[in-house]
């Protein structure tokens, strides 16, 4: 059986990690038979999450995780698609994975820090709660200037995010991205929009999930016709 290493439950949904979120996606639309196994960076054989364990075989990264379940276990999650939606659906992975990711990293980690504190880090012993996580927020910091997003303003950035999200609404067919069969692209957005629309830190990104209709009905598809209502 395919074991994922992810993260445990927190925050109102499935997998914090929207990366975490959308390999368990991925599988759970793989029909494979698998089981996630809770854990933390520092644990994993990569020092990252997700991870995939396959046998013998170490798959990190949420894209590696999809490509080997094309390669080694021929899984089809675009076969229905044209030349012309597979390109579409790269650039909106893009988008979402290189640009809107940014956009919740920032409100998480920047805008509502003391938040995010006591919401992944309310077990943790005083010293990490209180030395380690405000050196992870430094450096986060610092990495979104080397991004390019975090040398804009707060409201600069969340704008960003809202459109993005805006284009993914304006041109999703429904249920899912490229209509009434699940793709590849889907599980991508569910792992950022679960993220977005069902944590407990407020933001302009979420509040605009919950007041689109669209988003709303995709959500819920991947819930109950993916997940199977687990997430």
């Amino acid at each position: 059986m395919l074991t994922l290493l992810t993260y445990a439950p927190a925050a109102g949904v499935r997998c914090p990690s929207p990366f975490g979120l959308k390999a368990e996606t991925l599988l759970a639309m793989s029909g494979l038979p698998y089981k996630a196994k809770y854990t933390i960076p520092m644990k994993s054989p990569t020092g990252k999450l997700p991870v995939l364990i396959d046998g013998d075989r170490t798959i990190p990264d949420s894209s590696h995780i999809q490509r080997h379940l094309e390669t080694v276990h021929g899984i089809s999650f675009d076969a229905h698609l044209t030349d012309r939606q597979k390109a579409i659906a790269e650039a909106f992975r893009r988008m979402v994975e290189e640009h809107l990711y940014f956009a919740v990293v920032h409100s998480r980690w920047i805008m509502n820090s003391a938040q995010t504190r006591d919401l992944f880090f309310k077990d943790a012993p005083w010293p990490v709660r209180h030395l380690v996580f405000p050196m992870l927020v430094r450096r986060i910091r610092r990495d979104l200037k080397g991004q390019g997003l975090g040398r804009h303003s707060p409201d600069e950035i969340a704008a960003f995010g809202v459109n993005d999200i805006k284009a993914i609404e304006t041109a999703m067919e429904g249920p899912f991205f490229f209509g009434k069969k699940s793709a590849s692209l889907d599980a991508t957005l569910y792992g950022s929009l679960e993220n977005i629309a069902s944590s407990p830190v407020k933001n302009a990104m979420q509040e605009y999930c919950l007041g689109s209709e669209k988003i709303g009905a995709f959500l819920n598809a991947m819930r109950e016709q993916v997940l199977d209502g687990r997430g």
